[in-house]
This record gives C-alpha cells, sequence and structure tokens, in this order.
C-alpha cells in the first residue's frame, strides 16, 4: 500500500487521493492536472490532487513502475491504488471512479 509519508502528506483523506506523476511543461500533465483538480474540488475534502515530479530517483515512482507521465493513480483511504492511467483521464472515467468510492462500492481495479 501507499503510505501517507509516500505522497508528503500527514494521512490520507477519507475518499481518495489522485496522485499524478508529471514532466515539467508537458501541456498532456497540466490539462491532466486541471482534470483531477476539477474532480476534487467538487469532493468537500474527500478527495485530494498530490502532484509528483517525474524523477530518477523517486522510491514511490520505483515501486509503481511509471515510466510514463502523465502517469494517475487512485488511492483509497486504505493506501490501496484502485485505478490507473497513463495518459489524462477521460473526465466520465474519473467520474465513475470517483462515484463508485462515495457509493461504497468497489471500484474497477485496472492497474
Amino acid at each position: 500500500p501507499v503510505r501517507p509519508a509516500d505522497l508528503g502528506l500527514q494521512q490520507l483523506p477519507s475518499g481518495a487521493v489522485l496522485l499524478q506523476f508529471s514532466s515539467i511543461g508537458s501541456r498532456n500533465c497540466r490539462d491532466s492536472l486541471n482534470r483531477l483538480s476539477a474532480a476534487a474540488a467538487h469532493s468537500r475534502g474527500r478527495v485530494v490532487v498530490v502532484e509528483q515530479a517525474i524523477r530518477r530517483s523517486s522510491a514511490l515512482q520505483t515501486r509503481l513502475g511509471v515510466r510514463f507521465t502523465p502517469s494517475v493513480y487512485v488511492i483509497t483511504a486504505d493506501g490501496s491504488i484502485i485505478h490507473h492511467w497513463a495518459r489524462p483521464p477521460d473526465r466520465r472515467e474519473l467520474a465513475q471512479v470517483l462515484a463508485g468510492l462515495s457509493e461504497g462500492e468497489p471500484a474497477l481495479v485496472s492497474v
């Protein structure tokens, strides 16, 4: 599981963390991050967005096998990764994953 300290957090939120690995100056990364931020904005603090720059020495990046940006992960309150995109997530797909969390239904695992 992903620990809060892996993300620079004291604790994981009650909903989810939307973790994005980004490359500096990438338009796809910026577009993706804007999409994630818009989705989290309506969560009343239950969903937070964390961006990490891709670099060679990141232990979490290595552990997750990140090679491309943007790479987006949905991490639940217990540190489980329940979804992954190796591209900017489609707004509808993102909404479905987050809706599954708020309804207490298991989301599709596609890591």
